[in-house]
């Protein structure tokens, strides 16, 4: 399974290719940008793209499951053309398959792809079975991420492990995207 920050990654590497050199990645401070209850973990400027990690336990996650937390991956990368070509290749492209997590019970699969405040929503769940003594429910996760188009080119938000519903992971996206989009 490919995640959403594998293919941001090889996107990166594209925009950090086509940048002018000097192109500054323009976001808000990382704590104007992440939501409340997030701690941010990696806030960092890579010569023009730049990248912030944040992660909060999960609300609710049922016992006796181990929660992983949330982690919130923001990513901008300064790229002067090709972004909407990049956001039409990513509708179009073929959605992860459902799949099975290797060493693990866990199944994924995908739910949905579109077009979402002037960028790409993309959404895949995960649902991990109880295997163990006693009984507990099924716990069902969200990954979602966004991309879409910054004042200098690409930028991305995106969330895993989210416990909850769907448009609650879509809600926290929500409050980034147009801070993402407006740049500073």
């Amino acid at each position: 399974m490919t995640s959403w920050i594998g293919r941001t990654a090889a996107l990166a590497a594209l925009g950090l290719a086509l940048a002018p050199s000097g192109a500054a990645a323009q976001l808000p401070p990382a704590a104007e940008l992440v939501p409340a209850g997030f701690k941010v973990e990696v806030d960092q400027n890579l010569g023009g793209s730049r990248i912030i990690k944040a992660t909060k336990p999960n609300e609710n996650y049922p016992k006796p499951h181990m929660d992983y937390g949330i982690e919130l991956n923001i990513m901008a990368m300064p790229m002067p053309m090709g972004v909407e070509q990049m956001l039409e290749m990513a509708l179009a492209g073929p959605e992860e398959p459902a799949a099975r997590t290797p060493g693990s019970a866990t199944q994924t699969e995908p739910c949905g792809k579109e077009r979402y405040q002037g960028g790409v929503l993309i959404c895949q769940k995960s649902i991990t079975p109880w295997i163990g003594s006693g009984k507990a429910p099924d716990v069902m996760t969200w990954d979602v991420s966004w991309q879409g188009k910054g004042p200098n080119g690409l930028v991305t938000a995106g969330i895993t492990r989210f416990y909850g519903s769907r448009e609650a992971a879509v809600g926290v996206l929500d409050a980034i995207i147009p801070r993402l989009k407006a740049g500073k």
